[in-house]
């Protein structure tokens, strides 16, 4: 479904991305995980357009769907309309079959009473599953998560991850940055570790979290067991 060949993301000289090779299947759910500045966020955003990669070559068969980690919600819209508008304006699909999708993701994560409540009146937890509401819309193939329970307060973190696990039993295929270990471990099929930009190792859960073998995965790993 997704292909990445030798992507290089080069800000005048820093390579935020450097020579990255990664590719995923349909209904796989991919774990990326590292340090701050290690590149996850921005290998998001080259996948679906928002960076222009300097080098490379991405091959990818469907849409994209994004989760930001600060919601990004058009505070003058409803819930309604902020999950409506795109497939509307966009997919010009009919405005009652828009509102009745709606309705439905609204249903699914637990929202369906704020579907006339503005974004101002929600809690952190609320806004952010409004928000993969939003990005679910407009079915894409690939849902991109970028570190989406960063922003909130650890009681309500439980919120946003419920509804990602949700979508992981419906198979949908999916690729998260997180710092949250329990949900990578948990969730993931594959998980990645990127520092400095590159891929450092890559395995399945059990793989990188119960045997580790790169020694900057392993201070990694320690350091966020004792934070």
């Amino acid at each position: 479904m997704l292909e990445m060949k030798n992507i290089v993301k080069d800000y005048s000289g820093f390579k935020a991305v450097d020579n990255v090779n990664f590719s995923m299947h349909k209904g796989e759910i991919v774990a990326i995980i590292g340090p701050s500045g290690s590149g996850k966020s921005t290998l998001l955003r080259c996948i679906n357009g928002l960076n222009s990669i300097t080098s490379g070559q991405i091959e990818l068969k469907g849409t994209t769907g994004m989760v930001f980690q600060h919601f990004n919600l058009f505070p003058h819209m409803t819930c309604a309309e902020n999950i409506t508008y795109a497939p509307i304006k966009v997919k010009k699909e009919k405005k009652e079959n828009a509102y009745e999708e709606a309705n439905k993701l609204l249903k699914m994560v637990g929202l369906e009473s704020k579907a006339n409540v503005y974004p101002a009146h929600l809690s952190g937890g609320q806004k952010q599953r409004i928000a993969i509401a939003r990005a679910l819309a407009m079915k894409p193939d690939i849902m991109l998560f970028d570190e989406p329970t960063s922003a909130l307060d650890p009681e309500i973190t439980g919120e946003v991850l419920n509804v990602m696990k949700l979508l992981a039993k419906e198979h949908t295929t999916m690729i998260v940055v997180t710092h949250e270990m329990g949900f990578a471990k948990e969730v993931a099929d594959r998980v990645i570790f990127m520092d400095g930009g590159v891929i450092v190792e890559e395995g399945t859960p059990k793989e990188i979290f119960d045997n580790p073998e790169n020694e900057r995965l392993i201070s990694f790993l320690g350091s966020m067991l004792r934070a």
